[in-house]
């Protein structure tokens, strides 16, 4: 990885090299869009704004000719800058200037809630819109094999879930920018300064404002119903990535404190990613940590 991150930082001809073809790749193997979205960060966050804006462009050029040779069309060049490349590199300047990683990660959020909020305004139903998508889906397989479940199953299961399918598709993507963000910034701590993206990741905390916040969607969406609690849920969900990041920060500052290997924090990391249950105890971690400062009370102990 620092063999890469060195070829990135060579100049913008390798790091556009970089960005397009791990997109391209990532049509094919999607944990790659990870390597393309980091180098945006890398190059902004250690060179600058004007530096990220000409790999930004490039990158551009050359994935939009790339699609036009591969697949015949263009289209996958800008989806990828207006979904993936300009967020990242939008949220890389706000690190950049602020040097604080959770003023970032609330930018991030930020735009994971407009982005949400765009859909609402641009789409009459999306949950009905998901919801007839996916039940294309369903009659195609119900062709192919018998399913294990009853039709009304289904569709009670559909309805429900439809309704907040926006928001994790939204949620989703943010963790694709904050993955790329993460190895951007970690890449740039193992070439300008060691240790610097372990001191940062591990302090990384949230004002009472965000859990504020957080909890105020949440009255609301129990307010109201049909469409705008259904917009409130869905923004929502976005907030909950910043408590899910707080979290594990804490999580990796108690091992660290306890003596804990770096083979345990590596099982702890693996455990995050392949283990679904340990999402809410640690969200429910990030957000107390808004009040309670986990990190400081544990270290006052210790």
């Amino acid at each position: 990885m620092k063999a890469l991150a060195i070829f990135i930082m060579q100049g913008g001809r390798q790091a556009t090299i970089v960005v397009a073809t791990a997109a391209m790749l990532s049509l094919l193997m999607p944990p790659l869009a990870v390597i393309s979205v980091a180098t945006v960060c890398l190059v902004t966050l250690r060179n600058g704004s004007a530096d990220g804006v000409r790999v930004l462009l490039g990158s551009t050029v050359a994935t939009a000719l790339l699609g036009y040779m591969v697949l015949g069309t263009s289209v996958v060049s800008f989806t990828y800058l207006f979904l993936m490349w300009l967020p990242a590199f939008l949220v890389s300047v706000v690190l950049r200037e602020t040097g604080q990683l959770n003023r970032a990660l609330e930018f991030l959020v930020g735009l994971g809630i407009l982005a949400v909020l765009g859909v609402y305004l641009t789409i009459d139903n999306p949950a009905e819109l998901w919801s007839s998508g996916i039940n294309n889906v369903i009659e195609s397989l119900e062709q192919q094999q018998e399913l294990l479940v009853t039709q009304a199953e289904l569709q009670e299961s559909l309805e429900f879930w439809s309704q907040y399918i926006t928001g994790i598709v939204v949620a989703g993507t943010l963790i694709s920018l904050l993955m790329g963000l993460l190895l951007g910034r970690w890449w740039q701590g193992l070439l300008f300064n060691v240790g610097g993206f372990e001191n940062e990741f591990r302090e990384v905390s949230l004002l009472p404002r965000d859990g504020l916040a957080f909890l105020v969607l949440t009255g609301l969406a129990m307010l109201f119903d049909g469409q705008i609690a259904e917009l409130i849920w869905n923004a929502d969900i976005q907030i909950l990535l910043l408590f899910f990041i707080v979290g594990v920060s804490v999580v990796h500052v108690v091992i660290k404190n306890k003596g804990g290997s770096k083979y345990l924090i590596g099982g702890f990391y693996i455990a995050v990613f392949f283990v679904p249950h340990l999402m809410l105890p640690l969200v429910l971690i990030g957000l107390s940590d808004a009040w309670m400062n986990w990190r400081q009370r544990f270290i006052a102990k210790t």
